[in-house]
């Protein structure tokens, strides 16, 4: 153990705290941040009809701003759990099952449908948020950085919601 500037520096304590962490919450988080990304980014690609343009951007919107949240949270993840709880093979094989449970996007789908699904994602990442929150809260993991991190996801996350729920309502 080192001493610095009256700083207790225990190392060993630190790796037996990152392989004793149940990574698999956080590793879907980042997985389904990275799903929506996903998603977002196709349904930007095959926007069609009437209100094409507004969809087209909407989704452009959402998708930019999904990847910028995704860098800040995969740094938190490797800073607190280490590189394995950013692992590609894991986190692109969550995002696949996650994308699995969404309608197929087809010729056929309109900006109605896919505003509907989206919507699904996002009160699902509303909700692993509080999940997340609440746990790390409750095991006592939680700094201020990732408590100032979790409620500007939501805060972001609550308004996405919005907007998809006003595209979404039918005239």
């Amino acid at each position: 153990m080192r001493k610095i500037a009256a700083i207790d520096f225990d190392l060993e304590d630190e790796e037996d705290s990152e392989e004793k962490a149940d990574l698999a919450p956080i590793q879907e988080y980042l997985a389904l941040m990275k799903a929506l990304e996903t998603y977002y980014q196709h349904a930007h690609w095959i926007s069609k009809g009437e209100p094409f343009y507004g969809d087209h951007l909407l989704f452009s919107r959402l998708y930019e701003s999904v990847g910028d949240q995704i860098d800040v949270l995969g740094e938190k993840m490797v800073g607190l759990f280490g590189d394995a709880s950013v692992s590609a093979k894991i986190i692109v094989g969550l995002m696949s099952e996650i994308l699995e449970e969404t309608a197929d996007m087809s010729d056929d789908t309109l900006g109605l449908e896919l505003t509907t699904e989206a919507l699904k994602l996002e009160n699902l990442f509303l909700d692993k948020t509080k999940t997340i929150y609440k746990d790390m809260k409750e095991n006592g993991s939680l700094s201020l950085g990732w408590d100032d991190m979790l409620m500007s996801l939501a805060n972001e996350h609550e308004s996405n919601a919005y907007l998809l729920g006003q595209r979404a309502k039918k005239a």
